[in-house]
């Protein structure tokens, strides 16, 4: 038998270690949060629907975090995130990542550096204007009574200001990011995406699809006695297959004081064909005890996917007013009401067609539970 001898460096190595990964534990911590929503929508849409009524809807995720912390301070854990709805239920998150004195490696499906470090307007809702989530109960998206409305909102300028480079195509994707200390109030964050594919997949092809996304972000985040202030800026481009670069930008700016806050943010997508566009939101809200108000309105912008060759845009506003009361500790009780106005240039016929356009009010209440 061969055998294979070891420098006196690589015993002492080895020594190093062995003990390190004996004494360290695992921990496993699980979370997660249930929203439940309850509203009342008065909605004029296309002709012959009736969109009025009181509905209920749920959002729910439940959160897996192991972690294990070595001798030497780095720390090693994932965060895998399962999806809590009855319909659709599946994996959302999930990834790795490593976290020492240099900052944080992350590594696995996750948004990039420029949406995690984004900062928008103060909204206390649960169903915050900045999202989307109104249209659960304005349909503002998709198809409603046989007629196309608006393109799809999600990580899209017409919905957010929380933007994906190329939207849904790029959101989740798996890639690796880092982060670095945060220092004088300032942290630093970049990612990188080979695709927008979010499993492991064979290599596709990047002559025929975007491929190389890279995000870059800064935010900035101190306080000064009783004031305080949190501002963003991040900036994002890929490789197109048609000699196209889509791109990405956003800026974000909270100020504080006194239980206030004031704040907005902007976001941009140029380059992307049927995507481009740009979003902002302005807001208030108070914080007193166990009591949260807020006052927020969004405006985004998008290029009519039916009617693209056209030049012709939609364009979608929310207002909304919010209270939230915190029970106990991850029990927090709300109360909303909105009005929601989204109108296109052209309908689906084209030239010479009156958009399909659609508003409506909603008031509602719900609670959440964060564990």
């Amino acid at each position: 038998m061969k055998k294979v001898l070891l420098s006196t460096s690589a015993v002492a190595l080895v020594g190093a270690f062995a003990p390190q990964a004996s004494a360290a534990e695992w921990e496993m911590r699980v979370g997660g949060y249930m929203e439940q929503y309850l509203a009342f929508a008065s909605v004029d849409g296309p002709a012959g629907t009736d969109l009025d009524g009181v509905d209920s809807k749920q959002d729910a995720e439940i959160f897996f975090l192991p972690s294990i912390t070595l001798d030497n301070g780095l720390k090693f854990g994932a965060n895998i995130q399962l999806e809590g709805n009855t319909s659709g239920d599946q994996i959302d998150e999930s990834y790795a990542f490593i976290q020492g004195s240099f900052g944080e490696l992350l590594f696995g499906s996750e948004n990039s550096a420029g949406y995690k470090m984004h900062y928008a307007a103060p909204d206390v809702s649960m169903v915050n204007v900045n999202s989307g989530s109104l249209g659960n109960f304005v349909p503002f998206s998709g198809a409603v009574g046989g007629v196309n409305v608006g393109d799809d909102v999600f990580r899209r300028t017409l919905g957010s200001t929380y933007i994906e480079n190329l939207g849904g195509g790029n959101n989740d994707a798996h890639r690796f990011s880092y982060f670095t200390p945060r220092f004088a109030g300032f942290q630093l964050g970049v990612s990188y995406a080979r695709d927008g594919a979010q499993d492991s997949v064979a290599q596709l092809d990047c002559n025929a699809i975007t491929c190389d996304f890279f995000d870059v972000a800064v935010n900035y985040v101190n306080s000064f006695g009783d004031f305080n202030i949190a501002a963003s800026a991040r900036w994002g481009i890929a490789s197109g297959p048609a000699a196209t670069d889509p791109e990405v930008m956003g800026f974000g700016l909270n100020l504080g004081y006194g239980g206030f806050t004031i704040g907005g943010s902007f976001a941009e997508q140029n380059e992307a064909g049927a995507d481009d566009g740009m979003a902002w939101d302005v807001g208030i809200s108070y914080e007193t005890g166990p009591w949260g108000f807020s006052f927020t309105y969004f405006r985004g912008e998008n290029v009519d996917d039916e009617n693209f060759a056209l030049g012709a845009d939609e364009t979608l506003e929310q207002f909304l007013v919010a209270v939230r009361y915190s029970l106990a500790k991850g029990v927090d009780l709300h109360a909303y009401g909105a009005y929601v106005d989204f109108e296109e240039d052209l309908g689906d016929g084209g030239a010479g067609t009156p958009g399909n356009d659609i508003d409506g009010f909603v008031i509602g209440t719900g609670f959440k539970l964060s564990f």
